[in-house]
């Protein structure tokens, strides 16, 4: 199903579908995510390999926004301190033939379709907890060694006995007395035996909040009244992203227009020679100033002042609202005099 998704899609893909989202389960999933623009994140959780993947599946680096891959390379860093799961391009790091993509994934569907840092979890790597060595980033093709096999299976007589079967001798219908037995496979293999699946995935649920702390966050900051006689005013509004990342998350998604800019307006009194409510655009997070030491950023890229003349009389009180898809609504009030 993880080939199924509307994003590089390919009839020459292993599990491609009849038509991208052709699968129920699928098409459940692109339509709901699609209809809630406060996604600001996605993880895709697979076994088996332990590492942590993200797009591209189908373009190197070099095609990708430089600021995207380096955010990419910085949350990554911080799954590997939580988890040890190194991070890897699908592109770069995992693809044996550059010239036969794994395509139609949900991450690069998250990524290229809604402009959000996307990632696919590979849980459990049975050669990491049996050796001292990982699994390489190619043993989705090359498979385990045979002294990793051994060491593997040494390992599951003490920590997951139920994962090995004893050979015994079963009559086979069509080919008379064979042996069966050995390691159960998506036991042992594929996915992390009982005892450990709590430890495994554990330090991933930490991951998962860490990523949603980087989101994007509206803020009104400023607020001032100024009187300019005759019952007329001068209002300004400050809003500020206080989130790590920018407000459209992604450079993808604001060089692509995959989200919608922010706006902010004021309701309770009449605008004079503007309109009440005014796009504020995109506004750059934290982030944003570890790029090049901030030295790319000119002024304040995180924070908009808005001014209104207005007319009302005093004691009027005034409400403000700021509102960006991805970074929340946020309001706050003011009384004229």
């Amino acid at each position: 199903m993880n080939r199924n998704f509307p994003a590089g899609w390919d009839t020459g893909v292993t599990g491609s579908g009849d038509h991208p989202m052709s699968e129920p389960e699928i098409d459940a999933l692109v339509r709901a995510v699609s209809a809630r623009p406060n996604i600001c994140g996605y993880n895709a959780y697979h076994t088996s390999g332990g590492f942590l993947l993200r797009p591209s599946s189908t373009k190197p680096d070099s095609q990708l926004p430089p600021n995207d891959v380096w955010v990419f390379k910085k949350i990554a860093t911080r799954c590997t301190e939580l988890t040890t799961y190194p991070a890897h391009s699908v592109f770069e790091d995992l693809t044996w033939d550059k010239s036969d993509t794994m395509s139609g994934a949900a991450d690069d569907w998250a990524y290229e379709h809604l402009g959000v840092y996307s990632w696919t979890t590979e849980f459990w790597d049975a050669i990491a907890a049996a050796t001292p060595e990982r699994s390489g980033k190619h043993i989705w093709y090359e498979g385990p060694t045979v002294e990793q096999e051994l060491a593997v299976i040494e390992w599951a007589r003490t920590n997951a006995p139920d994962t090995l079967h004893p050979w015994r001798t079963f009559d086979h219908p069509q080919l008379g007395e064979i042996e069966i037995g050995g390691t159960d496979d998506f036991l042992l293999w594929t996915n992390a035996p009982a005892s450990r699946l709590r430890a495994e995935v554990a330090p991933h649920s930490e991951f998962a909040i860490h990523q949603a702390m980087l989101s994007p966050r509206l803020e009104i900051l400023h607020t001032k009244v100024e009187p300019l006689g005759n019952d007329t005013w001068r209002v300004d509004v400050g809003v500020a992203n206080t989130g790590w990342l920018p407000t459209h998350v992604t450079e993808i998604a604001r060089t692509k227009r995959l989200c919608l800019p922010g706006w902010v307006q004021i309701d309770g009194a009449d605008t004079m020679g503007s309109a009440a409510r005014v796009p504020f655009g995109e506004l750059a997070g934290r982030s944003g100033y570890l790029l090049a030491g901030g030295f790319r950023n000119d002024g304040t890229p995180d924070r908009k002042l808005t001014s209104w003349v207005v007319r009302a009389a005093a004691g009027t009180r005034l409400t403000f609202t700021a509102s960006h898809e991805r970074a929340g609504t946020v309001t706050a009030a003011v009384t004229l005099g």
